[in-house]
């Protein structure tokens, strides 16, 4: 199981309202990642929020290898914004492998 960060955000609009679209809800986030993976890989748990214009969260997908749950979720990611998925022509600034979990490097709670 690997953990991948994402960052996506709604387009702007300069000409555009100036409030952005209501955020999608962190299940319609998932559902939409999950569908979008290509297969073997498969999400085994998200944490993902949501706020105006923008979602955040880091996905759990058990894949071959590093670079293969990276590689995953950014198709995942395109699929999602692409214009036929549910946040057309959203950007993806980041979709990358959470380093700091990657190289065990986040401090133990207490």
């Amino acid at each position: 199981m690997h953990a991948i960060r994402f960052h996506l955000r709604a387009p702007y609009r300069p000409d555009g309202p100036p409030t952005a679209p209501p955020p999608p809800s962190p299940e319609a986030v998932r559902d939409g990642l999950a569908r979008g993976l290509p297969v073997p890989a498969r999400i085994e748990h998200a944490r993902i929020l949501t706020g105006p214009g923008a979602v955040d969260g880091v996905a759990f997908v058990l894949a071959d290898d590093l670079l293969a749950a990276e590689a995953a979720l950014t198709a995942a990611c395109a699929t999602l914004t692409g214009r036929s998925g549910p946040l057309p022509d959203w950007d993806v600034p980041h979709c990358a492998l959470d380093t700091l979990l990657a190289l065990g490097l986040l401090p133990a709670c207490s």
